[in-house]
């Protein structure tokens, strides 16, 4: 019952705070995504046009279940060994990576450090949260990628993306305190949408919320995902062959306590499932 709480509590403070999320066209991110709660965790649906899936590679918790450590984290992840895009800890971060900009960070969205760290001997890039809300919770970090700068010299690829993936890994900061006053380091809800934003051709980004995520880690202080989006299927969701702007935009909704969350690579897919290469990006 204790860790029921725990769940609907996070739920009630993320789910009151989905707002616009700073497009020319984001009218389909303030919509509400569809939740299912558990006594073990709270999941959401994938967007109706998306196949996406998600795999919680730690575990969620269940009965019995005992803490995790970091140093299992490297073999969770999914496409490490052939991805398209890596972090590296000498990479010029804000060239390829940025926050979103949306009224001077004066609604739901946080401010947020971005930089590539090692977590347990994997760098990756580490989104840090810095802002909270008047109660006390984290809010929302927004970031986009630039899609022009991983396909510069062969942006004839970037029509061929039929599948998205991202390895991401949450980590705890703080402590959860569930209503009881328990207190547990643990990261707990990851709700959040992953968005294509293919340039329009006419200066602006069209918005494509083509998963809405939803995972939990309660027993360990990390939890281990995969997300998938499949911008292929949908008509306007694709990448052009282009030089302009264009972004993979991932964002986590709020929540209580103080978690980052890591992103280990990024892997682009065609149609038939073969690795598309990012030359200047790969190990």
């Amino acid at each position: 019952m204790k860790k029921f709480l725990a769940c609907a509590l996070a739920l009630t403070l993320t789910s009151a705070m989905f707002a616009s999320c700073g497009s020319s066209d984001d009218s389909s991110s303030k919509a509400e995504a569809k939740t299912t709660t558990t006594t073990e965790a709270t999941t959401t649906t994938a967007a109706p046009e998306s196949t996406a899936d998600s795999t919680a590679a730690s575990g969620t918790e269940s009965e019995g279940e005992a803490a995790k450590d970091i140093s299992e984290m490297p073999a969770t992840l999914k496409n490490y060994e052939e991805a398209s895009v890596y972090f590296k800890k000498d990479m010029d971060v804000a060239s390829i990576v940025e926050p979103f900009a949306e009224k001077d960070y004066e609604n739901d969205e946080s401010h947020v450090n971005l930089s590539v760290e090692e977590l347990a001997g994997i760098p990756m890039l580490k989104v840090e949260t810095l802002d909270q809300d008047d109660q006390g919770n984290y809010k929302i970090p927004k970031i986009k990628f630039h899609m022009e700068k991983f396909f510069e010299g062969h942006e004839a690829d970037l029509e061929k993306i039929f599948t998205i993936k991202a390895d991401v890994v949450t980590k705890a900061v703080g402590e959860f305190t569930g209503d009881d006053g328990t207190k547990s380091l643990v990261p707990g809800n990851f709700m959040g949408a992953f968005v294509t934003q293919p340039t329009t051709g006419e200066g602006e980004n069209s918005w494509n919320d083509l998963y809405d995520f939803g995972e939990a880690e309660w027993t360990s202080e990390w939890g281990s995902y995969e997300l998938t989006m499949r911008p292929g299927i949908k008509d306007g969701a694709t990448f052009v062959n282009s030089t302009e702007p264009q972004y993979v935009s991932l964002m986590r909704w709020g929540i209580p306590n103080q978690a980052d969350f890591y992103i280990a690579d990024l892997r682009f897919e065609d149609e038939d499932g073969n690795v598309i290469a990012c030359a200047n990006f790969g190990k």
